[in-house]
């Protein structure tokens, strides 16, 4: 009797085991699969990306724009202006040549896969599948001012340099917006004054260079909370 007790033990024992290793197996192919998908997703993305920066590339070259510079970047594609010449000295308005390079940029941001994620049929399938998953496809214009560590004038009623790096930011935004036809929603601006320099202020070249105004376009899916 208690041989065949601890034969029913032992082989209770062994299916149990076999679900538990069954279960295990699953859940890895189970993580196997959504990192495949998850991969598959991260690629079609970075292509996006990568199209839309050899469009913008082409079309700076191009059109010989001096003040602004394209860049591909892990975020998105980096419009950076950074010259000079793109405003007055201690103004927020686009110096002339900017505001005709942006101009002409306005014309080309609106046909960019990231911006207009629709333009093909492979693309309009992808937005579909995720759509049926609960995910929606977000565009972005990030447009953020920058400025060097020089106090502004006392008598100016720019005040600080995070205010003017701010109105350089919406001034750029508002060309683009009334010049492209692409929704208000797709635009944000911000001003970080001399906080986020990307070189020394104590030289000269260093202040040209945290003086900017950068453009930022990117993309991803998030979940539909709707």
């Amino acid at each position: 009797m208690n041989v065949v007790m601890e034969r029913a033990k032992s082989a209770w024992l062994l299916a149990f085991g076999d679900v538990i290793t069954l279960l295990i197996t699953f859940f890895i192919m189970t993580i196997a699969l959504n990192k495949g998908e998850i991969s598959k997703i991260q690629k079609w993305v970075d292509k996006q990306v990568t199209q839309s920066y050899q469009k913008l590339s082409l079309e700076v070259e191009k059109q010989n724009l001096q003040v602004i510079k394209v860049d591909r970047t892990a975020r998105g594609v980096l419009l950076t202006i950074q010259s000079d010449n793109a405003f007055k000295s201690g103004s927020y308005q686009p110096s002339e040549q900017l505001n005709a390079e942006l101009l002409s940029l306005a014309k080309v941001i609106t046909n960019i896969p990231l911006l207009n994620i629709n333009q093909s049929a492979e693309n309009k399938k992808v937005i579909e599948q995720a759509k049926q998953e609960g995910m929606q496809w977000y565009s972005e214009i990030r447009i953020e001012g920058h400025t060097d560590n020089d106090p502004i004038n006392p008598f100016s009623r720019l005040r600080n340099n995070y205010f003017l790096s701010t109105l350089r930011a919406e001034s750029v935004m508002q060309v683009l917006y009334l010049n492209s036809g692409l929704p208000a929603q797709q635009f944000s601006v911000s001003g970080y004054g001399e906080w986020q320099p990307i070189a020394d202020n104590r030289s000269e070249e260093g202040k040209r260079k945290n003086r900017r105004v950068e453009i930022l376009m990117t993309a991803s899916f998030q979940k539909d909370t709707l």
